[in-house]
């Protein structure tokens, strides 16, 4: 055994001195280590020599004895860098830590090593290390390699290797050739050179049969000759890494429908990209859709594709307006395409254009587990299944998630057996160090025990007295120790200069509790000058600026990005959120206050995320979720590690206090960072037949309240009569809090629509057919179904006929199609039909205001909301006007949060969806002259109420440039006001000038994507 269990500890103490540095704690208060971790240098020298030999010599045996060890002498090389206690010997460890990392499939942190490697890699300078350097900085970093002419055995297998991941051509006698020279620099006998000369064959050997131009012809059934155009430029990728090996051997490239479930950050973008690409080559694929939960998610990939295809593929995004302002290019037929957009959008177009499904050869699922995401995930699943249904041999569906730990059972469903599972437990995602605050002042690290920390670093915390303010006598402390949000906020400013830091908390309103408090201690004069050093304050200021836009000057946001601490959470205005992850992404800053948005998939990419608290109730955060949050820490090939802290004494401190439940807290936390304990994805149409837990001792039989849906589903609103109960019940029974019940019933209630929308849709395919007969056959493909028990199975199969029952006493199939066109249930469709008669919509030609007027109204009369009407009617006109959330507090008495959050989901979602309604009911021809008014104008209304603009212009701005309310309108006042979607790309190219002029004090990344439209 070369690792005993001494070295083991030899390897902790090395990672902890590493921590301890980093901590900037003092020398004199390093703990007393018993061991020496210094001498790990020869036994990992020796693995790496050892492992590197056999791959030379071709030994399997001696390869496998190894190969488990390479990972120990990556980490151990990499902590003795950061360890700073032998620092001469720097560049060979950086190197040695890369060539162990790259041996271990790990090429992200493989990168980050080499980029930190500052040899003197003169030409000159022919050395097997200089070579490798080269060679390593090719491969994983695109660095070109140098040109040389001299005549040498270096120079030939320089040349030869730069050959061939041009040309892909083996003709060069790239082994022979280094093998000759292992020959020549064994002769020489200096050990340096023998120590890497070996190591150079390997990695030279390991790239190449790892190169794209090994395998992804072999994999995809298309020709070296077909890829050579993509792969001999400069930017192409060089080798594949492990998840896009992993999809080549399960044979995505080749046209099978997969599940890839991998972990974040281990190359899925990539992925993408080569899914598609090899699809293109092959000419199975014409029209490729990517389904991303979000829209900033679906900005993300829109720029990947664009990045990686440039002008090769048409690229478009639909918006997530539900209006029907999609099309393919009839001009452009001949030519590949990819469409990006949310799932809420793909079913609204399958409800409006269901051929559109014809037309479209590949199908990506990003972020692939929502089939339990409420409301969203009965419309996911539903689309799923319609999709599933409708696709042939010749198509393909790949989905991807990161946490779908039940990936096979969903396969299962979803693909019988015509698709595969790409899983794979040996790859990983970079490793996360896992870190527990206490009172102590220490921290204690935990990886494989969650009751035997790794290591602890002594007084990480350096409390100081804070300046009093005039009249002030206390004595105030920073941070206070008891503190979650205090003590986040002191490591968040210690240790920002090692890379980016993210602080979360769990409700909105705690990120301006934490941005308050960074702006009081900066007010008594706490030292920041480190978060200060790593903050371009010239970038930062800009991001203030549209801060200070949509808040005031006064704001606490517009204040503290000045200190370059920023807020980033679901209400904040869109525009805003892509600065700060643009900022970020770019290292322009390194400090955001986030909630759980960063689990979502958005990318940006931190070192630390210090967590203040955990929600362990009924409500908690899912661990799945849980496990995305902390997945956006160390992203590959920026980080070799992330660092997650919780900042809350109380779970480290009590954890083993049974007296007070702490050891059941501590549990549950470490059952968060665990992701083998996360929870299998189920259905949110299961949910429906499910019981409902009132708390932890009493629940509502799932049973009963389904038994009352369905004998009551045709006959009233059967929801409303479910939560009358339960308010009646609370009465009973004071002490039981009836509200997680109410939540429920209604999350059934949309859950219940969902699937008598989607019913109303497939029943158009009947005809005279049994509409009942057709929904259990509905019910018998949905995911909900293969996963309930025979008791759940044969509630769904009585609600999903309660439905169709419901639907068939519809009677007129034109009325059916025109609820399928929607996305809500017949009730709601039928109050909007009864308006639309009543206030005689098509017939009259009422002005936007009086339109505008109405629809609020009736808004108002048919959905619940949290402001008075009189607000909500005069936050509505505010946001169509343009007007920022600072303007809208000075002329109503709310509050800019209450604003914030009445416009970003009340107002731009439900308002907005419920226009979108109307014009569906409406069922209008925008062809038919006769109608063109109404129209025109509730589609122009839906959109300005969508994105809280006045105008077309800012609309098509928003549509096609950037979705920014604040910069739309300053754009359009530039341009005019009456630019439509198709013509507005040109008028920017023609104003670029005055355009990129008004921008200048803005964030760059506005500026950054009119110059991209230039140069397209």
């Amino acid at each position: 055994m070369i690792f005993s269990n001494t070295s083991q500890y030899m390897l902790k103490y090395q990672k902890a001195k590493a921590k301890l540095v980093e901590y900037e704690v003092d020398k004199v208060d390093y703990p007393k280590f018993p061991l020496n971790s210094n001498e790990l240098s020869y036994p990992t020298i020796y693995i790496i020599s050892r492992y590197v030999e056999s791959v030379v010599e071709d030994n399997v045996d001696v390869r496998n004895e190894f190969a488990p060890y390479l990972v120990i002498a990556s980490q151990y090389f990499d902590a003795a860098v950061n360890s700073k206690d032998r620092e001469t010997h720097d560049d060979d460890f950086l190197l040695s830590g890369a060539i162990a990392y790259f041996l271990s499939d790990d090429f992200g942190s493989a990168k980050v090593l080499c980029s930190k490697i500052a040899l003197d890699t003169n030409i000159a300078n022919e050395t097997p290390q200089i070579l490798l350097v080269y060679l390593l900085n090719f491969i994983l970093r695109n660095k070109k390699m140098p040109q040389t002419r001299s005549s040498s055995l270096f120079s030939d297998i320089l040349n030869s290797l730069r050959d061939y991941f041009h040309s892909g051509d083996l003709a060069g006698n790239q082994y022979e050739l280094l093998l000759q020279y292992r020959t020549e620099i064994y002769k020489n006998n200096i050990p340096a050179d023998i120590y890497y000369i070996d190591i150079l064959i390997a990695v030279a050997i390991v790239s190449i049969k790892k190169s794209a131009w090994s395998l992804l012809p072999e994999y995809s059934g298309v020709s070296k000759d077909m890829w050579g155009e993509y792969l001999a430029k400069a930017n192409a990728m060089k080798i594949l890494w492990p998840s896009q090996q992993l999809i080549c051997e399960k044979g995505v490239l080749s046209g099978s429908n997969a599940i890839v479930q991998l972990p974040t950050g281990v190359g899925k973008t990539k992925s993408i990209e080569l899914i598609i690409r090899s699809a293109f080559l092959a000419n199975r694929v014409s029209t490729a859709i990517i389904v991303a939960p979000l829209r900033a998610l679906c900005n993300e990939i829109t720029n990947d594709m664009n990045h990686a295809f440039a002008n090769e593929v048409i690229i478009n995004q639909f918006s997530d307006v539900l209006q029907e302002d999609f099309s393919f290019d009839l001009a452009n037929l001949f030519k590949k395409r990819i469409v990006i957009c949310t799932p809420e959008k793909l079913s609204y177009i399958m409800h409006h254009q269901e051929d559109i499904i014809d037309n479209i050869d590949l199908f990506i699922f990003d972020e692939g587990h929502m089939f339990d995401d409420g409301s969203r995930g009965a419309i996911y699943e539903l689309l799923i299944s319609e999709i599933r249904e409708k696709i042939t041999a010749e198509n393909q569906f790949v989905l991807l998630s990161a946490v779908l730990s039940n990936a096979e059972q969903i396969k299962d469903w979803l693909f019988k057996n015509a698709g595969v599972l790409a899983s794979s437990e040996k790859i990983k995602a970079t490793p996360k160090s896992i870190g527990f605050a206490s009172q102590t002042k220490d921290i204690n690290y935990f990886s494989d025990d969650a009751y035997e920390s790794d290591y602890f670093i002594p007084k990480s915390i350096e409390t100081v007295q804070l300046n009093n303010f005039k009249g002030e006598w206390a004595i105030r402390n920073f941070p206070d120790m008891t503190n979650a949000k205090d003590i986040a906020i002191y490591f968040a400013i210690k240790l920002c200069q090692n890379g980016g830091v993210a602080i979360y908390v769990n409700r909105t309103d705690s990120v301006l509790t934490v941005i308050k408090r960074v702006l009081e201690l900066h007010k008594r004069a706490y030292n920041m000058a480190k978060l200060a050093n790593v903050t371009n304050i010239e970038k930062a200021e800009k991001i203030g600026n549209l801060i200070k836009a949509y808040y005031g000057e006064n704001h606490e946001y517009s204040k503290s990005a000045l200190l370059g601490v920023f807020p980033h959470y679901a209400d904040l205005p869109n525009g805003i959120k892509l600065a700060v992850e643009y900022a970020i992404r770019h290292n322009n800053i390194r400090f955001v206050v986030c909630t759980s948005t960063l689990a979502q998939g958005v990318n940006i990419p931190i070192k630390y995320l210090f967590m203040t608290s955990f929600r362990l109730s009924r409500s908690s955060m899912q661990i799945r979720n849980f496990q995305n949050l902390i997945g956006r820490t160390a992203r590959s090939g920026m980080y070799t590690e992330g660092s997650i802290v919780v900042t809350d004494p109380k779970f480290y401190d009590q954890r083993t206090d049974r007296k007070h439940g702490g050891n059941y807290r501590w549990d549950d936390c470490i059952k968060m960072f665990d992701p083998n304990a996360s929870e299998p994805c189920s259905s949110s149409i299961l949910s429906v037949v499910k019981d409902i837990e009132i708390d932890h001792e009493l629940k509502l039989s799932g049973r009963t309240i389904s038994e009352h849906i369905i004998n009551n589903y045709n006959q009233s609103d059967c929801f409303s009569s479910l939560i009358e109960n339960l308010t009646s019940w609370n009465k009973k029974y004071p002490k039981r809090d009836a509200s997680n019940a109410i939540s429920a019933i209604n999350l059934r209630r949309s859950i219940v629509e969902a699937i008598e929308n989607h019913l109303c849709f497939a029943f158009l395919r009947c005809g005279e057919a049994d509409y009942e007969e057709n929904a259990i056959k509905i019910c018998h493909e949905t995911l909900a179904y293969s996963l309930a028990t025979d008791e759940e199975k044969d509630l769904l199969i009585r609600l999903f006929s309660a439905i169709a029952q419901k639907i068939q006493s519809v009677g007129n199939p034109e009325k059916i199609k025109t609820y399928a066109r929607t996305t809500i249930g017949i009730n709601l469709s039928r109050l909007i039909e009864e308006w639309i008669e009543q206030k005689g919509i098509i017939s009259t030609a009422y002005t936007e205001e009086q339109l505008m007027d109405m629809i609020i109204s009736f808004f108002i009369d048919t959905h619940e909301i949290k402001i008075s009407p009189e607000q909500f009617s005069t936050l509505s006109r505010l946001w169509i006007s343009g007007k920022t959330f600072y303007e809208m507090s000075s002329e109503s008495s709310l509050s800019i949060a209450s604003i914030e959050e009445a416009c970003s989901k009340l107002i731009s979602y439900h308002l907005s969806f419920h226009v979108g309604n109307i014009i569906d009911i409406l069922c209008i021809d925008p062809e038919d002259e006769d109608a063109v008014n109404p129209y025109f104008l509730l589609s122009i209304l839906q959109k300005k109420i969508k994105y809280g603009v006045s105008s077309v212009t800012a609309i098509s701005i928003c549509e096609s440039v950037f979705n920014d309310r604040f910069l739309a309108e300053a754009i359009s006042d530039v341009i005019g006001s009456d630019i439509q979607e198709d013509d507005i790309i040109e008028f920017v190219k023609y104003h670029s000038d005055k355009i990129l002029s008004m921008l200048t004090p803005f964030p760059e990344f506005f500026s950054d994507r009119i110059n991209m439209l230039i140069r397209q």
